[in-house]
């Protein structure tokens, strides 16, 4: 599978030269794959710190990777 950056304004474009019936299509299949109702699942914190441990990371790294997810936005909401 090839993946390539894009951003959602060049999305945006590509989808606005659609015409109807391929908009439609496009349509049908974000709801098909219930795109949208996809959401990140954040884990415990302190989940995430014990597997990077378990990998042999520093005491220092851990310290620094638990302070920066706690002030992350993801973990402020």
């Amino acid at each position: 599978m090839l993946a390539l950056p894009i951003s959602e304004n060049q999305i945006l474009q590509l989808i606005s030269q659609l015409d109807l019936a391929a908009l439609e299509k496009v349509r049908k299949a974000i709801v098909k794959k219930e795109i949208y109702f996809k959401r990140f699942q954040k884990a415990p914190i302190n989940n995430i710190v014990q597997d990077f441990k378990n990998e042999g990371y520093t005491d220092g790294f851990l310290a620094d990777l638990e302070e920066g997810l706690k002030k992350s936005r993801i973990y402020q909401k």
